[in-house]
């Protein structure tokens, strides 16, 4: 029961022919959380389904008749998913998760996030620290049970005698192992805050295994040699690297971790995106040929969506779209989000925002002559990446092609 209504946080309709999602009672406007819009009193087009709210052809919004119905948030939000016609008929799909599919470990996760956001635990840490932290922590790349036992330790979950004192439980008992994680979570954030990721994982499997051996102490009177715990300790982190590196020699990677040149003939755009504090988010891209030349800039500020990984799909439609506009056919589009790039690579039939997303920008690659998507490290994407980060200097949304603007001017200076 309790999954139930996690489930139901999440639950949207994702729009394919629209012909069996209600408008006025369906929740099927992309939004945070999921939304029934209330029907006007006074509604200047009547509609029933969201069919009615799309064009002719079905590949489209009717903005027009939209913006007749509903304010400009709602709008803007509505219009950032395109309808998914290869999808066919409407489905529900959960939110929260990019392929659109609820998983036991995702719901938890954002059952956690909810948990968190209420949570006060009076520390003189700020919240953004904190949050950054736990999205740190949870892809760490080691096994999730030693990221949860982290979790309980920060939180102060364990049962030790000290946290079931505080809960009101009288343990009678001198126990000389004693355990202590008062401001776990203060430490780590501010005090470990330069750690590398393979410094926390140590710290958290080690946690792992002193808690283990403490228990076997206690319960079983079982002899602890303190000495064995960092040998256990680096043997599942040598396990770890093992299966990482197995999984990385399948991927293909850059041959450098600088930009190159596209092939003769090509030309080549990168793409970024970042999110914007007061919601939304920033695109960003450029298009250069064979010969390093800038060809044209965007810089484009949206209210919505406030996921980063739909923000890169809508980077990369924003960034074909000033290709076809410059005269392009043969174009290599980069980025460096992984998820966005494997979609391209690889659709899939499921329905989600972030399908929906890559669907349509496969749709649009009928443009061009020939279009290759590939996946990049931050470091060939840094050009992409300072044009996101204009947002303070430049606050309109800019299309640069008769000359490179001038934040630029140095990267092109050679």
């Amino acid at each position: 029961m309790a999954g139930r209504s996690l489930l139901a946080k999440g639950l949207r309709r994702s729009i394919g022919d629209g012909r069996t999602t209600r408008v006025w009672e369906d929740p099927w406007v992309p939004s945070d959380l999921p939304m029934v819009l209330a029907q006007p009193s006074n509604p200047t087009v009547v509609v029933e389904k969201v069919s009615e709210l799309l064009t002719v052809e079905g590949v489209e919004w009717d903005v027009e008749k939209i913006r007749g119905l509903f304010n400009e948030e709602v709008c803007n939000q509505i219009v950032s998913i395109p309808p998914d016609k290869e999808q066919g008929g409407d489905r529900w799909v959960w939110e929260h998760d990019n392929k659109g599919i609820y998983y036991v470990k995702t719901g938890y996760r954002n059952a956690m996030i909810e948990e968190w956001s209420s949570f006060e635990m009076g520390l003189e840490i700020d919240s953004e620290g904190v949050k950054k932290f736990w999205k740190r922590m949870w892809k760490l790349p080691i096994g999730s049970k030693y990221k949860v036992f982290l979790w309980r330790v920060c939180w102060g979950i364990l049962p030790t005698i000290e946290a079931l004192d505080q809960r009101g439980l009288r343990i009678n008992e001198n126990c000389v192992i004693r355990v202590f994680h008062a401001n776990a979570l203060e430490w780590l954030v501010v005090e470990a805050g330069d750690w590398k990721d393979k410094q926390i994982s140590a710290l958290a499997i080690a946690s792992y295994y002193a808690w283990e051996r403490r228990n076997k102490k206690k319960f079983c009177n079982e002899v602890v040699r303190v000495g064995e715990l960092w040998s256990r300790v680096e043997r599942v982190m040598d396990e770890t690297q093992v299966i990482l590196c197995s999984s990385e020699s399948n991927r293909e990677h850059p041959t450098s971790l600088e930009w190159e040149k596209p092939a003769s003939n090509f030309v080549k755009i990168n793409v970024d995106a970042a999110l914007k504090k007061d919601g939304g988010g920033v695109l960003g891209g450029l298009i250069r040929d064979e010969h390093s030349r800038c060809l044209g800039v965007f810089r484009n500020s949206v209210g919505y969506p406030n996921d980063p990984t739909k923000l890169e799909a809508m980077a990369v439609k924003q960034g074909l779209e000033l290709a076809l506009k410059v005269g392009c056919n043969k174009v290599i589009v980069e980025g460096d989000a992984l998820l966005v790039m494997e979609m391209l690579n690889t659709p899939c039939d499921q329905a989600s925002s972030l399908n929906a997303l890559c669907r349509d920008v496969l749709r649009f690659c009928h443009n061009f002559q020939d279009v290759i998507f590939n996946w990049v490290p931050r470091t060939c994407n840094d050009v992409a990446n300072l044009i996101c980060r204009t947002d303070k200097v430049v606050q309109a949304n800019v299309v640069w092609t008769d000359s490179v603007p001038f934040f630029l001017s140095e990267v092109f200076s050679v």
